[in-house]
């Protein structure tokens, strides 16, 4: 750097930094064409003169995303001086700043976990949201080398922060963050437990989508890579990790391999998968909602015939009944049940419409049976093939119902069955 920009920045003189660039207007150009360069701005963020900081980034925003040849950004040289004030103003002005990677891809956020500072990682977090996703070289994330570098505080600052996330991708950032895997193919678990840390793995333990059974390319879950450590092995640990559902990985299956998986010949139940997938996607938003609507009024209609209160005056002529019962109660229950099983068909892609959907049925679906019932209590004979209508799709709603807490609880027990590496680690799968 030029001489006379050094003693500008060692002085932090923002009045002498305009008299530099009046005598000489390319000052600062000619430093901004190199790609790695120690700016003024890198000089005065580790001395912490905040003033220059901030007028250097005014007149040149590019100095901050400039790395020097040790790999450090301006936000990098002041978290390393700890110029806590100073980082908080660069992102203040810019909040992409804590996605700069630098050296071994450390961006500031993984800096400030590493260093330890729970303060400025809730600040960083609040600037850039999305830096929470970020790895370095090795694929760690922040919660990785929080749990690497024992920084107990920070691991609840970030655990925190991704249970209160409120953003429409909210679910599957948890579910990655927390069970992403590094180069060795370790999670935060897997980490914990090499470190023997019971109270890491009894914080980590908590969050309900933190996998305990993904293997690393060792095949070792955390539980056998915590019985690596022999006799020092925390007895505790181990009990609270078995209790949560941990296994070795020699008791869990196989996992197949892409290739294993698409040689094998297709299912039934995948070949209607794919179709109704396939049915949704190509649909267009405008032809769902109409379809949706239809659906419900058939719906409401329907529903409001069978809580319509019968005429005391027919009920005791049988053949009223039987046309009734036959015709009338029939087609209306057929209508009923087509309407609730295309509205669950005509539903967009996503487990949380198709489930809130089904406890907003099941209920429906009782008291449709149940006025139909009190209708004809004197007769219930004549009702058997609609009762058992209504029997099959109340049983078919309980049983998705019984699968549906069946997987979340297995989800903590088993692997998943990644389709290839690429898949497992977040990449599109065309399943």
């Amino acid at each position: 750097m030029d001489r006379r920009l050094l003693w500008v920045t060692d002085s932090g003189n923002v009045d002498a930094l305009y008299a530099l660039i009046h005598k000489d207007p390319y000052i600062l150009q000619n430093i901004d064409v190199l790609p790695f360069v120690h700016t003024p701005l890198h000089e005065a963020s580790s001395t912490g003169k905040t003033d220059l900081a901030m007028e250097l980034m005014v007149l040149k925003p590019t100095f901050a995303k400039k790395l020097i040849s040790d790999g450090f950004s301006p936000l990098h040289l002041a978290i390393e001086n700890h110029q806590v004030q100073l980082a908080l103003e660069l992102v203040k002005i810019n909040p992409d700043l804590v996605l700069v990677a630098g050296r071994k891809g450390m961006t500031p956020l993984h800096l400030v976990v590493k260093k330890g500072d729970a303060n400025l990682l809730t600040e960083f977090l609040l600037a850039c949201p999305e830096s929470i996703k970020d790895t370095n070289v090795n694929g760690e994330t922040a919660l990785h080398i929080a749990v690497m570098n024992d920084r107990y505080e920070e691991l609840k600052v970030l655990t925190g922060w991704i249970h209160r996330l409120h953003k429409s991708d909210a679910a599957s950032t948890e579910i990655h963050v927390l069970n992403k895997r590094d180069r060795d193919g370790n999670t935060i678990l897997h980490l914990a437990a090499y470190k023997n840390n019971h109270k890491v793995v009894k914080e980590l333990l908590k969050c309900i989508s933190l996998n305990r059974n993904i293997q690393n390319k060792g095949g070792m879950t955390a539980l056998d890579i915590l019985r690596t450590n022999g006799s020092h092995m925390n007895i505790k640990t181990e009990k609270i990790i078995r209790h949560s559902g941990g296994k070795s990985g020699v008791y869990l299956s196989k996992v197949k391999t892409a290739s294993v998986f698409l040689r094998s010949p297709i299912t039934f139940v995948e070949y209607c998968s794919t179709t109704m997938t396939r049915y949704k996607n190509r649909m267009s938003d405008g032809t769902r909602n109409a379809l949706l609507v239809i659906t419900a009024l058939v719906i409401t209609a329907t529903y409001q015939t069978a809580v319509q209160p019968q005429d005391k005056d027919e009920i005791y002529y049988t053949g009223n009944i039987i046309i009734n019962v036959l015709f009338v109660w029939g087609f209306n229950t057929i209508a009923f049940c087509l309407a609730i099983a295309l509205t669950f068909i005509l539903l967009p892609v996503g487990k949380a419409y198709n489930w809130w959907y089904i406890f907003i049925s099941v209920p429906l679906v009782c008291s449709y049976a149940l006025s139909m019932f009190l209708k004809y209590i004197e007769f219930p004979i004549l009702f058997m093939p609609l009762y058992l209508m209504m029997a099959f799709v109340l049983g078919f709603l309980i049983y998705v119902f019984v699968l549906y807490v069946g997987w979340k609880r297995a989800k903590q027990e088993k692997v998943p069955e990644p389709k290839s590496e690429l898949t497992f680690e977040g990449f599109t799968s065309m399943t």
